[in-house]
């Protein structure tokens, strides 16, 4: 029998994390936005574009003077996700996107109070996390299972988040990767390293090499990763 549709859940069908994030949050000009687990700051820089006042935070990136974009601004500081160095109800809008099951599982439950600490009234806690399942993930769990880290941080949310909100929304998407062949595809991982916890041996193994030969074959090139987002008001 077929399980009926979550109602709580929005299907948004294909997106870029950027139109997936304006889809859910809607126009960002003049926001104070805090992104937690930012990395390079790619995102950071899109939002600023549209006129958002953006402060990344992570534990692995150099910090950055702020920097003006059209009417917006970015800058990266780094801090751990339970120890943001920001005021109390400074920002509109915490993100995690593809962050939060980066955050040890000791830190969990300091980072939800972080985004609620941080959040002025009526600001919303965004969290985008890739679901384990779909073609990327059967390739990618060959070096870089992250099944249960996910889980920890789904689980993260239900108990430490949640209860400090008044509303929750979840909605999907799905983000289509496309690699032209397996040297690209390796590439990419290998210059995802310095975040995750694999080799670029493991990356190069001929079991990922053959895996990626036959999706691709079965996808046309195309690889899914489904995403489920958290939005906390």
């Amino acid at each position: 029998m077929t399980q009926p549709a979550d109602p709580l859940t929005t299907d948004l069908g294909g997106m870029s994390h950027r139109d997936a994030l304006l889809a859910t949050i809607g126009p960002v000009a003049g926001l104070t936005i805090a992104d937690i687990g930012c990395g390079e700051g790619a995102l950071d820089r899109e939002l600023a574009a549209r006129g958002a006042i953006v402060t990344g935070y992570d534990p692995f990136m150099p910090p950055t003077e702020r920097a003006s974009l059209g009417a917006g601004s970015h800058q990266i500081r780094r801090a751990n996700a339970d120890a943001i160095p920001a005021p109390d109800a400074s920002v509109d809008l915490v993100l995690f996107v593809f962050s939060l099951h980066h955050v040890p599982r000791a830190g969990l439950a300091g980072a939800m109070a972080e985004a609620r600490r941080l959040l002025r009234p009526g600001g919303r806690l965004y969290v985008a996390e890739p679901v384990a399942r779909g073609p990327h993930q059967y390739i990618v769990e060959l070096f870089h299972d992250e099944t249960a880290v996910r889980a920890a941080a789904s689980a993260a949310l239900a108990q430490f988040a949640a209860p400090r909100f008044a509303e929750h929304r979840v909605a999907r998407y799905v983000e289509v990767r496309r690699y032209p062949d397996f040297d690209v595809f390796a590439e990419r991982m290998i210059a995802n390293m310095r975040f995750n916890g694999y080799t670029s041996a493991a990356v190069l193994a001929p079991e990922v090499r053959d895996r990626f030969a036959a999706t691709a074959a079965s996808h046309g090139g195309e690889f899914e990763q489904p995403v489920r987002i958290d939005l906390f008001t």
